[in-house]
């Protein structure tokens, strides 16, 4: 093998294509669809957004079952199921005339995103690098902002020019066609069954294991385990912290800045999030999750206290919004590295679903409760309260979780 690239970069390649047109192409476009659509059918644009609950109600209960199938069959099977159900549906919004279409096309369309937003690239790096699976799992994480800051221009153009109708077409079938030839050329099961063990650096000894290498965890013991629901009151608790994102709008502009500089803004938050997912990754690699974690929390906490005296400071308002896309980036990246590190090998792609689920859980409850506090009280004083909170709830649960975890010495805390 020496001289010749591994094929787990080949994988990679295939990851950063795949999740790069389904999550920055069409997760990251949709919101630009919301207003033109509800004008030409004469709806509310909350009326439509409705699809955008079925899609995080459907994420959150396909999430398991989704796990175990990309566990049981080959993943190029189920990367084509995703193929077939998140592009094309996205495309036939283009057809539609009734938002009931929306509503009915969210489950397919949540399904597919699942498979190929949420799984694949988690699953397939956790499989290929047995070395560096952080700054792998930051490195597609970065790309997908990328993607999305590529196509998010594009797409407004095309709305702006030839209508929403042909935005939807184009975005879906780009990305149809797409994740369709990256699946066929590049992406393949699992090392083994090529003849190749998963990749190590360059001088690092294949039989060196590390303490995560040798526990694997059933997926059975492991949801029955008190680090398991604290690692899913961490993503719970953390998302809760990201999807502030939908709100800093609202935000910036109650405290008085322009809608210029507002986008400004959301830019500070986007180099926030490239930055961020390549160096939580590369931290995490070097220091370990645990850490990590509690680095994200205090810049969380910092970010709140930016945004709280921000509203007399610009810049302290960029900082804060700047650190708060940094904060938001760790919640794909730790996810997979801390499932990992707390059960192993065994059943990662099946535990990691599980744990997934806490992203659309907090996006279901949060994203709208944010919108009610501050219709209530006019302020969005108590909403940077409760994000405090959550960072704190963070912090008890991963420092409670990694107590628990199992390790060599046995699983502290663990029902026999």
């Amino acid at each position: 093998m020496k001289g010749r690239i591994h094929y787990a970069w080949i994988i990679l390649l295939g990851v950063i294509l795949i999740r790069g047109f389904a999550g920055g192409g069409i997760n990251m476009t949709s919101g630009l669809f919301l207003a033109p659509v509800a004008e030409e059918l004469d709806i509310g644009i909350g009326t439509l957004s409705i699809y955008l609950s079925i899609i995080s109600i459907a994420t959150v209960l396909w999430l398991p079952a989704a796990g175990k199938l990309m566990n049981r069959y080959d993943i190029r099977v189920t990367a084509l199921a995703g193929a077939l159900l998140q592009p094309l549906s996205f495309a036939a919004f283009g057809l539609l005339h009734s938002v009931y279409g929306w509503y009915v096309l969210a489950i397919p369309y949540a399904m597919g995103a699942t498979i190929l937003v949420s799984l694949l690239g988690p699953i397939l790096i956790g499989r290929w690098f047995a070395d560096r699976v952080g700054l792998m799992m930051g490195i597609q994480m970065a790309f997908v902002g990328l993607f999305g800051a590529v196509f998010q221009p594009y797409i407004s153009s095309v709305i702006a020019e030839e209508g929403w109708r042909a935005g939807y077409m184009r975005m879906g079938l780009a990305a149809f066609l797409v994740i369709i030839l990256a699946v066929l050329l590049f992406l393949r099961n699992k090392p083994e069954e090529s003849g190749l063990q998963p990749y190590r650096r360059a001088g690092k000894k294949e039989a060196a294991e590390t303490e995560s290498d040798s526990i694997e965890i059933p997926e059975k013991k492991a949801l029955k385990s008190p680090s398991f629901y604290c690692l899913l009151l961490f993503m719970i608790s953390l998302t809760g912290v990201g999807v502030f994102i939908q709100h800093i709008p609202t935000y910036g502009a109650v405290s008085g800045y322009t809608l210029r500089q507002i986008g400004v803004l959301l830019s500070f938050s986007s180099i926030g999030n490239a930055v961020g997912s390549i160096l939580i990754g590369t931290v995490s690699d070097r220091i370990g999750g645990l850490k990590t974690s509690y680095g994200m929390i205090l810049l969380g906490l910092l970010s709140v206290a930016g945004f709280a005296f921000g509203r007399e400071s610009y810049l302290l308002f960029g900082a804060a919004t700047f650190l708060h896309g940094l904060v938001s980036a760790s919640i794909m990246v730790l996810a997979p590295v801390l499932t990992i590190q707390f059960f192993g090998y065994g059943d990662y792609e099946k535990i990691y679903a599980r744990v997934s689920m806490g992203a659309p859980i907090a996006s279901i409850l949060l994203i709208p409760l944010y919108g009610f506090i501050y219709d209530k009280t006019g302020s969005y004083g108590s909403v940077l309260a409760g994000i405090a909170v959550l960072l704190l709830a963070a912090y008890v649960s991963i420092m409670v979780g990694w107590q628990k975890r199992c390790t060599s010495a046995g699983c502290p805390g663990w029902k026999k």
